[in-house]
């Protein structure tokens, strides 16, 4: 492993000075800290044999957690995460990390090489007020607006692939976020902040109103992400025990490239059920409509270099995709997944399997794999299909948590 110095920027070294500052001085001062953390270890490897490439791959994470009140209505949060990453380039991290576009200049590299990489940085630094009947959030935090599981449609801040396991921390983004309560579970949400390197191409200013009406809920959304204007809505329902949910969005693109995609505007939904079929197994099943997608997997080469999908808002290639996850619990200590994504155009698909073995009070082990299947890579590098060419992957993973 190579030294790389000393990060880019010195703002989080003055990150790390200003915590420490706040966390130290008398107690008697009206100061309440909590911290608490976990680390993560995630073994892979790839059953197909690349010549010149390793199949195994290894991701460890430590995450330390914070919590600093002043008295009941002032909160500082702060996640600090050192991450190792071996090989540095790793294919099969989305099943369980991902990093998304951020403005404030909070992380950064202390070592690599060509064999692995050592991160650190915060992926929460927020202080909350609580101000009257408002709840102000500003500075890195997790903002969640969709309702759906694989592929929601209102969540525009930094969304989970739906691949992704390893769901107990959501990316943080850096933003403004007020909350003003309207009634019981009903409320207004207004967030801006920037979603990216760049403050006049990644701004986002957008209000989302949940109103609560007995068992179904409703939602608004309306704003601008990314240069683009958007506006959609969701609702969620309790019908006889069994959950619904959906999401839409009609999208007004501010990309100029998205012209000669023929994606000026384009619409983009999901719709979800949930049902505890018995005390010991869940199903879940999504159908989602990607209009920015395409059909013809010839052009999903073009996609791959869209600013929307390496930026991880849109996480879908095609237009039709189906996802189904059938949960068992085998015992108080085992959980059993089955998870299967489908392409439904191409067609290719992802299946994922999972065991969860609870070990103890605080600790975890997991075991999976991901199979892709479908049409392989075509002369040139262009995708036969959206999941073909997803390496066969069997993972093991270690949680603990403080």
């Amino acid at each position: 492993m190579t030294r790389r110095g000393p990060f880019r920027s010195a703002s989080i070294w003055v990150t790390f000075v200003v915590l420490w500052v706040s966390i130290g001085g008398d107690r008697a001062q009206g100061k309440d800290f909590r911290w608490g953390g976990s680390l993560r270890g995630y073994q892979f490897l790839r059953l197909e044999d690349t010549p010149g490439q390793r199949r195994d791959a290894e991701l460890a994470n430590l995450r330390i957690t914070s919590e600093l009140a002043w008295g009941a209505h002032l909160r500082l949060e702060s996640h600090g995460i050192l991450t190792l990453l071996s090989p540095p380039l790793l294919g099969a991290v989305a099943l369980a990390d991902a990093r998304s576009p951020v403005f404030l200049s909070l992380q950064g590299t202390i070592a690599e090489g060509d064999g692995a990489a050592l991160l650190a940085g915060f992926d929460r630094l927020s202080l909350r007020a609580e101000m009257g009947r408002v709840r102000l959030v500003a500075g890195r935090q997790a903002i969640t607006w969709g309702v759906n599981y694989f592929w929601p449609a209102l969540d525009l801040f930094a969304p989970f692939a739906p691949q992704r396991i390893d769901r107990d921390y959501k990316p943080g983004v850096d933003a403004v976020r007020a909350t003003v309560p309207l009634g019981s579970f009903s409320e207004v949400e207004v967030a801006g902040g920037i979603l990216g390197s760049s403050r006049a191409g990644d701004g986002a200013l957008a209000a989302l109103t949940r109103v609560h009406l007995g068992r179904v809920d409703v939602g608004f959304m309306g704003g601008t992400f990314h240069r683009d204007r958007v506006a959609g809505g969701f609702f969620t329902a309790d019908v006889r025990g069994t959950g619904l949910r959906g999401e839409i969005t009609w999208t007004d693109s501010g990309d100029p490239l998205d012209e000669f995609r023929d994606r000026e505007s384009f619409w983009r939904g999901s719709l979800g059920v949930d049902r505890l079929l018995n005390p010991f197994l869940t199903l879940t099943l999504e159908g989602a409509w990607n209009g920015y997608g395409v059909s013809d997997p010839a052009d999903y080469l073009k996609m791959l270099g869209s600013d929307r999908i390496l930026r991880g808002e849109i996480t879908a290639l095609g237009r039709v995709h189906v996802g189904s996850s059938l949960g068992w619990q085998l015992h108080p200590l085992w959980m059993f997944n089955n998870t299967v994504l489908i392409n439904v155009r191409d067609p290719s698909g992802l299946w994922i399997p999972t065991a969860r073995w609870s070990t103890g009070n605080n600790t975890e082990l997991l075991f999976g794999a991901q199979f892709g299947f479908g049409d392989d890579l075509r002369p040139g590098g262009i995708p036969g299909s959206e999941y073909g060419a997803a390496p066969h992957t069997l993972l093991v993973s270690f949680k603990g948590y403080v």
